[in-house]
């Protein structure tokens, strides 16, 4: 029996890769939702077939994330799988999250940072773990300035995002360097353009009238979008891989930003230095 924690699945790929999952494990989930009602109705129209505990957690919030992390410490004993799936591509506005931090970096990175450093000890507890993080293509396009990281002097929502999927793959990788040699693979995907409430709430409101087209023609079924998350949650084929950036089931390239000596423990600096009250 898996012990399996999930976030970010009560709509697109993600609802389809927790369903994916709940068809081929045997598993208890724990979903970390910020909307427990709205997933626990998603799940009475298409019931799971294992046993799950919907835990309350507002990615807005990295005391909520802590609260959830030790909601699932006082349930199990140990985590097989970690999903950290949970994301926003924010209004072309900044927002702010409720500790203060420029929300896409807020939701996007610092509140995965927390989960994830907190779960550690129960990953460690199982005999074999695995960490799955969603990345992006997007991180091709990433613009970093490690002096303005929230990009308080001059916001840009495609900016925040893109980096933060930078952030995504560069925490992968050094994750990956600090459990070498342990129980625990830590691998990031990217899913492709996939048909999802974020893409829409994404799309330019003035090119709206398009969208249906383009999430016809273009954009991927959210079933297809999970695929790779799935791949990384179970196939012995990526046993024993770590660290890595896939693609359609593949280690793909990643730019030369995501290869920058020294970028992924500055970021591992920077977000320990943040985030120290809740870790």
């Amino acid at each position: 029996m898996k012990h399996i924690v999930m976030t970010g699945v009560t709509s697109g790929l993600g609802a389809e890769w927790l369903y994916q999952l709940d068809q081929t494990e045997s598993a208890t989930f724990y979903i970390l939702a910020r909307s427990p009602d709205k997933c626990q109705r998603m799940i009475a129209s298409r019931p799971l077939i294992n046993r799950f505990f919907v835990i309350y957690a507002d990615c807005d919030s990295l005391k909520s994330i802590a609260d959830a992390a030790q909601a699932v410490v006082d349930l199990t004993d140990s985590v097989d799988l970690l999903v950290n799936n949970a994301g926003i591509w924010s209004n072309p506005a900044e927002e702010r999250s409720k500790d203060g931090f420029e929300m896409i970096f807020a939701v996007n990175h610092l509140a995965t940072f927390v989960l994830t450093e907190k779960l550690l000890p129960l990953l460690s507890a199982a005999s074999s773990a695995r960490i799955v993080n969603t990345a992006s293509f997007m991180h091709w396009v990433a613009w970093l300035d490690q002096a303005d990281v929230e990009l308080k002097n001059k916001f840009n929502s495609l900016r925040a995002y893109s980096n933060s999927k930078l952030f995504t793959i560069l925490a992968t990788q050094q994750l990956a360097r600090r459990l070498k040699g342990g129980n625990i693979q830590v691998n990031c995907f990217d899913p492709g353009i996939v048909n999802t409430p974020m893409l829409s709430h994404a799309w330019p409101r003035a090119l709206l009238i398009f969208f249906p087209l383009f999430s016809k023609l273009i954009a991927r079924s959210p079933q297809k979008g999970a695929e790779t998350g799935v791949f990384l949650s179970t196939s012995s084929q990526c046993q024993g891989i770590t660290g890595q950036y896939f693609r359609d089931k593949k280690v793909a390239r990643i730019s030369w930003k995501a290869r920058k000596s020294g970028l992924s423990d500055w970021l591992l600096h920077e977000s320990r230095r943040l985030t120290e009250p809740f870790v």
